[in-house]
């Protein structure tokens, strides 16, 4: 972008999975679209998550967000097709079970009781003794007392920036890498201002995730901060997603074992603490002994978008006409493709096919 001042029909600031999935959903569309990322393209949350498609192995209720997780879990794997599509690239994605583990009496009763509700809600759920758990999964621990069997998925979020990159450019979105977006002019012709000109647009999308506030500074989004560890661990072979109290573990196609993650509020602060590091230790090794042997191949953090009421912004704000898509927190991949596409919806003046009330930006508390 120039210091000259250019038009499109949706600007889309942030370029995490979230924006990048809006911006994709819109070209099919028909719409010009541009995405204004300060930094690069899925470089911060997008990349350093673990990657899960998970919507059922912690819910034990129905409410709104477990809708919107399930319905996002489900449209996922035509978003990456989509991707593969567009770039010539894998996304790394694979849909297959997923392990909810318990290793004690409280938390087998917890397990039956999940499964049960949602069996009789409709859902795929399996419970498993621990016979046959180990049997599907033969390096879980001998203290297991039971697990429960969910039809997730993963995709390898580490190959994100340079095929998602791919793809926008494939689809013909106007990328706009280290741009970083200093005011946004709402109003009927709403202008973007950037360290590198103004861009003027028909309608513009913050996607910014965890840094909502720099542009919206009421808005009730807070930084997440997760902690990550990943092992060398090709000997593994997991042959399940792994999920138990404290921590989930995946293992990726060519043996890395991801460990995650922490949620803490500590700001924007990237440094490791050395007692969340020890607690996810902790967690994977009583999981998986055999991890005991495993070269530990780096520890990272990652800054996820969390609302502070619980739920995401999905849609347009009434006071500034801008359209919100982010605050997904824990599962922003999973409900990526699927919040793109009722954006997209909006934008276009559809109907958006889904009933968003609860997500509605009308929650913000704005000056």
């Amino acid at each position: 972008m120039s210091n000259e001042r250019s038009n499109v029909d949706v600007a889309i600031v942030g370029g995490g999975i979230i924006g990048c999935a809006v911006a994709l959903a819109v070209r099919r569309r028909g719409l010009s679209v541009a995405v204004l990322e300060r930094a690069a393209i899925c470089g911060e949350a997008s990349s350093a998550a673990g990657g899960l498609i998970c919507a059922q192995y912690d819910a034990d209720h129905d409410t709104p967000l477990f809708r919107l997780r399930l319905d996002g879990r489900d449209a996922f794997p035509e978003f990456a097709s989509l991707l593969e599509e567009l770039s010539g690239l894998s996304v790394g994605f694979s849909g297959g079970p997923t392990l909810g583990l318990a290793r004690t009496g409280e938390q087998r009763q917890h397990l039956l009781a999940r499964v049960a509700w949602q069996r009789k809600a409709g859902l795929d759920a399996e419970f498993l003794e621990p016979d046959e758990a180990r049997r599907r999964e033969p390096l879980l621990p001998p203290d297991l007392t039971a697990a429960a069997c969910y039809p997730d998925g993963q995709v390898d979020t580490q190959r994100w920036p340079p095929i998602v990159r791919r793809a926008l450019l494939s689809a013909g979105v106007h990328v706009h890498e280290g741009t970083d977006v200093t005011a946004v002019a709402a109003g009927p012709n709403p202008t973007v201002r950037t360290v590198r000109g103004a861009l003027h647009a028909g309608h513009v999308v913050l996607a910014t995730g965890a840094w909502l506030r720099d542009l919206r500074p009421h808005a009730p989004i807070v930084p997440s901060r997760g902690h990550m560890l990943a092992f060398d661990a090709p000997n593994l072979d997991l042959r399940h997603i792994l999920h138990v109290p404290g921590a989930s573990l995946v293992q990726r196609a060519d043996g890395r074992l991801l460990i995650g993650a922490t949620k803490e509020r500590a700001g924007f602060d990237r440094r490791l603490r050395a007692g969340a590091v020890q607690q996810m230790l902790n967690a994977a090794l009583a999981t998986l002994p055999a991890l005991v042997d495993c070269p530990l191949a780096s520890i990272w953090t990652g800054f996820r978008p969390e609302p502070t009421d619980g739920l995401p912004l999905i849609g347009r704000d009434p006071q500034s006409g801008l359209f919100l898509a982010t605050g997904h927190h824990t599962h922003g991949i999973t409900m990526s493709w699927h919040t793109g596409q009722i954006i997209a919806r909006l934008l276009t003046g559809q109907d958006p096919a889904y009933p968003i009330h609860p997500f509605s930006p009308q929650r913000l508390t704005t000056s």
